[in-house]
């Protein structure tokens, strides 16, 4: 679904429970082939920082072959001070550009809560986002 190089997001909006006017932007990951050296490094088949290449790529497509990396994939997230990289759930990451537009969303939501705080009920997010992207409502 997501090619390597990919910019991704997935709903990792730092700082939530602040007013919205603090909320920095969510943090984004970019998609790295599933042979890449970074995704294998510190885990339990290569338990060092720079494991070698060839070993890497034997252990990736045999478990690859064998299903064990179905639905997933690897993500080399920019936190501020660092980068790490995680294995996430295909179906739990989404573009940037949708996870910047839900992000707005969301942000426009919390700060109309905030300008009327006796509204029994919250407006959707629905009613934030633009007419060709509702659908990112759902997700």
């Amino acid at each position: 679904m997501f090619k390597p190089g990919t910019w991704v997001g997935a709903g990792r909006w730092p700082n939530q429970s602040a007013h919205p006017d603090l909320w920095p932007k969510p943090l984004r990951g970019q998609v790295i082939d599933f042979c890449d050296v970074r995704a294998w490094a510190n885990s339990i088949q290569f338990p060092e920082d720079v494991p070698h290449a060839g070993d890497v790529m034997t252990v990736a497509l045999r478990m690859k072959a064998q299903g064990a990396l179905n639905g997933l994939i690897p993500v080399c997230w920019d936190y501020v001070t660092h980068r790490r990289v995680l294995w996430e759930k295909t179906a739990a990451l989404r573009s940037y550009e949708d996870d910047m537009l839900l992000w707005k969303a969301a942000r426009a939501m919390r700060a109309d809560e905030i300008q009327h705080p006796r509204r029994r009920k919250p407006r959707d997010i629905r009613e934030f986002l633009p007419q060709q992207q509702k659908h990112l409502a759902l997700a």
